[in-house]
């Protein structure tokens, strides 16, 4: 008992949760159409240059890169794709081991699509295929894994749900999917790396957007289960990150 207010001190789990930030559900600049071309390739630049510094890039290629060693030939989907920069990576890899791996990446938007087609070559194992997420055009079991990065925070409680639900069924190996964790220390954090590594004002509004609209790992786990994926787990990577994977059962 605390002798001055003669109420109970706070719990250490009381304390926490009174730094835990509220989840927003608000479309950032980018989702919105705001912004020129240049806009739009300066800020998935920008994105890219976070994800890979970050460790969002190592967070989900820990996972992936020994189910593709383990697969190859076999094919991949990548759910908002962005500018392409983790497909091309994960080529560029497969390429250098000698695997064949098919990638696809997925995206709504035709200008983002359009910084991507600029950046895959011809002849590449690199596809773009616009498409609404929501809507997977790809018939049950199409492609062997299906992954996505800094995607599941655009969408609300529900359609994640859907999201997972549909992935999954397309998925003849394993779902992949890595994202931000929300939460007070990240934020703050973002506000030391963004002057070096986000600079274009796009960057910095959605930056700290995302980070507010993020799941935590807890949250990411029910929202798994509420799609009915089977074993789903989800790890933490540093600096808060997470990766949620369900593998087939047939397959490791």
């Amino acid at each position: 008992m605390s002798p001055e207010s003669g109420q109970d001190l706070p719990t250490a789990r009381a304390l926490r949760a009174r730094v835990r930030l509220p989840r927003l559900d608000e479309p950032e600049w980018l989702d919105q159409g705001r912004g020129s071309s240049a806009d739009v390739a300066a800020n998935l630049d920008d994105m890219w240059r976070l994800n890979r510094w970050l460790g969002g890039f190592s967070a989900l290629t820990r996972h992936l890169y020994p189910r593709l060693a383990a697969a190859a030939p076999c094919s991949l989907l990548d759910v908002g794709t962005g500018s392409a920069q983790i497909p091309l990576s994960i080529a560029h890899w497969a390429r250098a081991r000698q695997l064949a791996v098919q990638v696809i990446g997925l995206d709504w938007a035709a200008r983002n699509l359009a910084v991507a087609r600029r950046r895959v070559a011809s002849g590449t194992q690199v596809g773009l295929l616009q498409a609404d997420a929501q809507h997977l055009p790809l018939p049950e079991r199409a492609v062997d894994f299906v992954i996505s990065s800094l995607f599941l925070h655009h969408l609300a409680p529900e359609a994640v749900v859907d999201l997972l639900r549909a992935s999954y069924g397309r998925a003849r190996r394993a779902l992949i999917m890595t994202d931000l964790v929300r939460g007070v220390l990240p934020e703050l954090a973002f506000g030391l790396v963004q002057p070096v590594l986000g600079r274009h004002p796009f960057t910095w509004h959605d930056g700290r957007l995302s980070i507010r609209r993020a799941y935590t790992p807890a949250e990411l786990r029910a929202l798994a289960a509420a799609a009915g994926l089977p074993q789903a787990r989800v790890y933490a990577h540093w600096p808060w990150r997470m990766t949620l994977v369900a593998d087939r059962p047939a397959h490791v």
